[in-house]
């Protein structure tokens, strides 16, 4: 059966066909069987009814008659019958009359088979009655023949199975043959286009199929495998295209490519590797992958291959040896399962570029660029490094501060490219004194620093030691330096500290070290100081100036005093704005103390932006009550720095905007030194504050480096004589003579003269003597804030006249 089921599909159908139309053939005619026995006892039964019916009268006239001859010969009639096997006759009283059996007859079936088809089959017995006379004679008993009954039955249903299974054979037969012309013909043409299509064609079939089974299975088969196939040609073609993608990828990747198997035996050389390791793909093939490395690193990389994990990639770096020269090499380590085989991919990156820029990051990160000495973090690395380490016998270092003297103006004066010159000509000369185990580093601008180590435990020797190596270094650094074409002479400031082990950190030491350089410079420059612990003292202050100066800066903790201005009638010229800061803890900060401190760590910009506005806003509001005349003007203080900004012209227009503050009212005060930096620039920018109507003044006159070649074309309207010569005018003739020819000096050029610091009647009626006209100073007032200022010295608001 299953040779048969494994042919082809129409003998497959067929037999099925067939198999199944007997099956049923017999299931039809096994229920027709059962329902012609059941028929058929039917008619058997009625066959009996009509036939006692027949010899019911004859047989009870017999009996009532005691006629036995012919009774006998009625019963004899009866088994004429072959459906009858036994007759017999009894009388009313149960006793028998007469009986008969049939000859014993071979049938087709036994009595056991008859038993079981036919169990049901009664004994016919018929009650003999006369009617006239009416008269009980007896009883008729017929057994019937089962065994021919059956026999009759099985002949007749065997004829009915053989004209159905005969009929159904037929069908079934008609149905495979139609089958294979609507069916399996139609597939068979289909598949044998389906094996005989080539790559990229198309399905080919005759007309008359696509006419045929153009809305039927076959056509939607049809139909189903053209787009199979399309889709089957589209993936071939990405997959052909996908390897030679792949393919070209790896031959062109930058990348070198090397594909191992199993024993980790090279399969694949793309071109990139070719050309890295100077082989072509036949010789490295042939090699095994210890022969590419250097001898110090197969160990570590073996390990790594060995240990490599399926779908773990991992990156290591090693050194291969190319013609007898090592290659530092990145390489991705991949391993993989496909179809199972296991492969390692290994993607080689040449890395030697990427060593020497590493180097080269390296040398920018811990060495300077200028003078090639360490850097700071190179120092402080090597300080952590020996603080860190653990000496079996306690022993002192040192790290010592250098800052080269007068440097800036070198650099402003000569130009940077000299003071670099003159940087790397220190920093030479330096190196060549000092020992291997010193490290000498630059730590930014003109700022050098010494880390010496492992001096000793005993205290007084380190300090002589270190005094003796500062006094060397100051000495070195006062002989001549030739920077390109100059000869340059610097001095140098040092500051040194001294620590043992681990007690402190490299924050601290650096720390303690920058404050004793700083004070080495407060006491003249050109020496050295080696830190004590009161120094820190000093150095916190600071620190704590600083703090507090970004939060007073934060949130405008200051406040502005006037101070007024008067002239020799004793009238009300205007004031100065003053700026106070009064400290929580420390009550009243002088301006002397704090604005070297704001100047310094870059708060003096935003300090004298916020004085401006104040002022400007203070002006505003009392020309709005009347309470400030429009010939008065309102002194500001400008730092250098705050002049030098860019943007410091357009913020003066911005805030004369705002305010709507006539500009005549305004007058900033700038310092003489100022204009030592950039004149050229600083002549620029006067002239444009005076092309907005604003006045300028010069103050603290006497006391910078002025240049009366520069001060005759700068645009001023007043000088402001320092009070150190108002001071001691009546005392000093000194003193009064700069006065004198300050004064007269400034009427040749038509410039208006102010007196600071006139603090007697003395001082002031000497002023007006030497034709001084206009003073400010403690005589007419204290600076006060603005709401006293007014009430002390504004009172009529029609002659606004001070009352002194």
């Amino acid at each position: 059966m299953g040779v048969v089921l494994s042919k082809s599909l129409f003998i497959k159908q067929a037999v099925l066909t067939l198999a199944l139309a007997i099956v049923l053939s017999l299931v039809s005619s096994g229920i027709q069987f059962i329902d012609g026995i059941r028929y058929q006892k039917q008619q058997i039964d009625q066959d009996f009814d009509e036939l006692l019916a027949v010899v019911e009268k004859p047989l009870s006239e017999a009996v009532f008659r005691l006629d036995v001859t012919f009774a006998q010969h009625q019963i004899d009639s009866l088994l004429l019958s072959s459906s009858i096997a036994h007759v017999e006759v009894r009388d009313e009283a149960g006793v028998l009359f007469v009986q008969a059996t049939a000859e014993k007859r071979r049938f087709s079936v036994s009595h056991s088979l008859a038993d079981y088809f036919l169990p049901d089959l009664q004994n016919y017995k018929r009650e003999l009655r006369l009617e006239r006379p009416v008269f009980q004679a007896g009883s008729l008993l017929v057994l019937p023949e089962k065994r021919y009954l059956l026999d009759r039955i099985f002949k007749e249903q065997l004829s009915i199975l053989i004209y159905n299974l005969f009929k159904d054979v037929l069908l079934a037969s008609l149905i495979s043959l139609l089958f294979y012309f609507l069916v399996t013909h139609p597939l068979k043409r289909l598949t044998e286009s389906l094996s005989t299509v080539g790559y990229n064609e198309k399905l080919s079939l005759p007309k008359s199929f696509y006419r045929r089974h153009k809305s039927d299975e076959l056509g939607h088969l049809h139909s189903t495998f053209s787009l199979l196939w399309n889709k089957l040609n589209t993936a071939l073609s990405d997959l052909e295209r996908s390897d030679s993608h792949t393919k070209a990828m790896i031959e062109h990747a930058a990348d070198g490519i090397l594909l191992l198997d199993e024993n980790n035996k090279i399969t694949l050389v793309n071109t990139a590797a070719e050309f890295m390791l100077k082989m072509k793909s036949e010789t490295l093939k042939s090699l095994s992958l210890e022969t590419l490395h250097a001898s110090s690193s197969w160990g570590v990389f073996s390990e790594a291959l060995n240990s490599l994990q399926i779908d773990a990639p991992r990156t290591v770096e090693t050194l291969y040896q190319i013609q007898n020269i090592e290659l530092p090499v990145e390489i991705r380590l991949a391993k993989y399962k496909i179809q199972d085989k296991i492969e390692v991919l290994m993607l080689i990156r040449d890395v030697s570029e990427r060593k020497e820029t590493e180097a080269h990051i390296h040398y920018l990160a811990y060495y300077d660029s200028v003078t090639h000495l360490p850097n700071r973090q190179y120092l402080a690395d090597k300080l952590r490094e020996a603080l860190q380490r653990k000496q079996p016998v306690p022993s002192s270092s040192a790290v010592v501060f250098m800052d080269l003297d007068r440097f800036k103006t070198i650099n402003d004066s000569l130009g940077h490219n000299v003071g670099d010159q003159l940087l790397c000509c220190v920093a030479s000369q330096l190196s060549s004194l000092i020992d291997d185990n010193i490290i000498f580093a630059r730590m930014g601008g003109d700022e050098f620093a010494f880390l010496l180590t492992n001096l000793g435990d005993n205290k007084e020797q380190v300090e002589l030691v270190i005094n003796r190596f500062a006094e060397s270094i100051m000495f070195a650094c006062q002989q001549v330096k030739k920077a390109g074409h100059h000869e340059v002479h610097i001095t140098a400031s040092l500051g040194a500290t001294i620590f043992e082990g681990s007690e402190c950190s490299e924050e601290i030491i650096l720390k303690q070290a920058d404050t004793a350089l700083y004070r080495a410079k407060e006491c003249g420059r050109n020496t050295f100081a080696l830190y004590k612990k009161e120094m820190q003292a000093v150095s916190d202050a600071r620190l704590e100036m600083e703090k507090a100066l970004h939060h007073a800066t934060e949130f405008k903790l200051f406040e502005l005093y006037y101070q007024p201005q008067t002239n020799h009638k004793d009238e009300l010229i205007g004031a100065e704005a003053l700026i106070r800061w009064k400290d929580d803890k420390k009550g009243f900060i002088s301006p002397a103390e704090f604005i070297p401190v704001a100047e310094e760590i870059g708060l003096i910009v935003e300090i004298g932006d916020w004085v401006l506005n104040e002022a400007l806003s203070q002006v505003a509001i009392w020309l709005r009550e009347g309470k400030w005349q429009v010939s008065w003007r309102i002194s500001i203080n400008v730092s250098p720095i705050q002049f030098q900004q860019a943007g410091f012209l357009p913020m003066l227009k911005a805030q004369l905007q705002k305010h709507d503050v006539p500009a005549c009212c305004v007058d900033l005060e700038i310092t003489e030194n100022m204009l030592l930096n950039d004149l050229s620039s600083s002549l620029e920018k006067m002239n444009a504050i005076k092309s907005l109507g604003v006045y300028l003044s010069i103050d603290d006159f006497g006391t910078g480096y002025s240049s009366l070649k520069y001060l005759k074309s700068l645009p001023i309207d007043r000088l402001k004589i320092d009070q150190s010569f108002v001071r001691d005018l009546l005392t000093d003739k000194s003193d009064e003579a700069i006065v004198h020819a300050v004064i007269a000096m400034a009427k040749a050029l038509n410039i208006e003269v102010l007196a600071e610091g006139v603090e007697t009647l003395s001082h002031y009626d000497r002023l007006r003597e030497i034709n001084c006209f206009c003073y400010q100073g403690y005589y007419f007032g204290h600076p006060l804030p603005a709401d006293k200022f007014v009430a002390a010295f504004v009172h009529d608001s029609t002659t606004l006249k001070p009352d002194f």
